[in-house]
């Protein structure tokens, strides 16, 4: 038998790598719900032209989907991901490879993508919006890494993941200055006792009973009226001697005047007061 000639045993055999890899690369998308970080396919079709380029240059997803400009290579490879094994037309790896370059290594990452996925938290890529959110997490990583996905999907890589998202920093409240409380020392108010004036020589002060009758003559003055007055002296059946007598105390600031402690000065301020109402009394 030539040696050109397979047996039927290694040919079932090749023929189920073939198709165990096909499996590995189209299986995902019937599994995915099952696969820890698995990616829903329907999330890859129709994105727009910025999320599609994001997703070749970050390696993330099929190599090659449908909408893309495709050949009569390429469109055999619609929607294949690899977990391992190979990606390409050929059943040799290292031919694939070497035909495929990066492109081979994004077709075969699917599973340090998904646990890339899983190590952020999510169960899986169930919606746009998951892929969205996995996206921008990327972005972040690469605003604050570089292009740490340049070499592939390392361990070290997808350990990135497992960084809690920076939180907006609040913006501090400004700093407002504590006002110092100052004392201001008020001096203490001390009372004194008022000097007693010195007697001026020549000056004929008011004894003490004098002065007790002029303050008493302010308090009687500081509630007088003049209306008061005349109604009293119209009054007929009044006392003339009383009458008199409140008269004389009403006018006696006219001894203020006098300083003399001469009852006569009392009748003369009468006299003069209301002539022809009093006789002229005589001490």
């Amino acid at each position: 038998m030539s040696n050109h000639h397979i047996s039927t045993n290694q040919w079932e055999k090749k023929q189920e790598a073939i198709d165990e890899a096909k499996a590995n690369a189209t299986g995902w998308a019937t599994d995915w719900q099952h696969i820890k970080g698995g990616f829903n396919p329907d999330v890859f079709v129709n994105v727009d032209d910025v999320t599609r380029q994001k997703l070749l240059d970050y390696q993330i997803g099929p190599p090659v989907q449908m909408g893309d400009k495709l050949n009569a290579g390429s469109g055999t490879l619609v929607g294949h991901w690899s977990d391992g094994g190979s990606y390409g037309f050929h059943n040799n790896p290292k031919m694939n490879e070497a035909i495929y370059g990066d492109t081979y290594h994004h077709g075969t990452n699917r599973g340090s993508v998904q646990n890339a996925v899983w190590e952020m938290g999510l169960p899986n890529i169930e919606t746009p919006e998951h892929l969205t959110q996995f996206l921008d997490r990327t972005d972040a990583l690469t605003a604050k890494h570089g292009n740490f996905l340049e070499d592939g999907w390392d361990p070290k890589d997808i350990m990135l993941y497992r960084e809690a998202p920076q939180q907006a920093v609040a913006a501090a409240d400004p700093v407002v200055d504590t006002p110092v409380e100052t004392t201001v020392d008020v001096p203490e108010v001390v009372e004194q006792e008022p000097v007693p004036k010195e007697p001026i020589e020549g000056v004929d002060y008011m004894t003490p009973e004098m002065q007790d009758t002029y303050d008493r003559i302010q308090d009687y003055n500081s509630g007088f009226s003049a209306e008061d007055w005349i109604a009293k002296t119209s009054e007929s059946d009044r006392d003339k001697q009383e009458h008199a007598q409140r008269l004389a105390d009403t006018y006696k600031f006219e001894i203020a005047k006098n300083l003399q402690p001469d009852p006569q000065s009392v009748v003369n301020a009468l006299t003069i007061a209301i002539p022809g109402k009093l006789g002229v009394y005589t001490g």
